[in-house]
């Protein structure tokens, strides 16, 4: 249905409520803060504009959709993940807590770099609005009401199943403009579409690699979840809003990617848990 192509400005809001949702969780404490977070929040910022600069010049697409998805903060589905391996979940909160203000703040500045080298004209104030109010509304409304009404906060909690059926209409509303994208274009775009795919599968494999190279000596696992596991539906309405809807394929991409790695995590953990063996 690449005609629901014309709804993507719902991604937007519907990513407001998700991390709503996911802000209500979440507890700050400067305990739970590490000097890992710092190094986590550094790749975070820079290996998006490495990447992107080591393949524009030849595939502008791919290095679109790479920056997308590498620019994106850790997933608010982060901690969820983090307790089903028996981790440290308060680590992997805390990275997304640090890198979704982090992102708001410097990402305007990275992606006017980017964006001011092409034939559009965009200002340091027009992309650093709209993502700051992504991330601060939600977030500063969810301290709001747990401070002054602690059993609304509460009673809001018991909707937190609407996150998943909005996250499905955010990728099903994505995929439609990547069809509607690519629906007009010639056959070669297929070549784009495989190569934006592998890609996106090795740069997940590698941001959960480096997360725990990161984190050898302390807390791996919760490492390269923090730097690995990513906003896909930020990057969505990233490369939406900025970029190209065939640059919407590396959040897609990266739904797939990143699931299969921690399945494959939670596998693993369980078979060791049953057989007495680390993981």
């Amino acid at each position: 249905m690449p005609s629901a192509a014309q709804f993507t400005f719902i991604i937007r809001y519907n990513l407001m409520v998700m991390l709503f949702f996911a802000f209500l969780e979440v507890k700050l404490s400067f305990s739970l803060f590490h000097r890992l977070h710092l190094k986590i929040a550094a790749f975070n910022l820079l290996l998006p504009l490495l990447f992107y600069f080591a393949f524009c010049r030849w595939q502008p697409a791919i290095a679109e959709a790479i920056f997308a998805i590498a620019s994106a903060p850790t997933a608010a589905a982060g901690p969820v993940i983090a307790s089903f391996l028996g981790a440290e979940v308060g680590f992997v909160t805390t990275s997304v807590l640090l890198t979704s203000p982090l992102v708001a703040l410097v990402l305007p500045v990275t992606a006017s770099i980017i964006l001011g080298g092409g034939t559009a004209s965009f200002s340091f104030l027009d992309i650093a609005v709209p993502i700051a109010s992504l991330i601060f509304i939600p977030l500063s409304l969810s301290l709001l009401l747990r401070r002054i009404w602690p059993e609304g906060a509460q009673g809001v909690r018991k909707y937190q199943f609407l996150s998943f059926r909005l996250f499905l209409v955010n990728v099903f509303v994505a995929a439609a403009a990547a069809s509607e994208y690519f629906k007009g274009q010639q056959s070669e775009q297929v070549g784009v579409i495989i190569g934006i795919g592998f890609t996106i599968g090795a740069l997940c494999l590698l941001q959960f690699k480096a997360g725990e190279w990161l984190g050898r000596s302390h807390l791996p696992l919760e490492t390269g979840l923090a730097l690995g596991r990513k906003n896909t539906m930020f990057s969505l309405w990233l490369a939406l809003t900025y970029f190209s809807p065939a640059a919407a394929l590396g959040p897609i991409f990266y739904i797939l990617a990143q699931n299969l790695y921690n399945s494959w995590q939670i596998y693993n953990y369980r078979r060791s848990s049953i057989t007495g063996s680390k993981p």
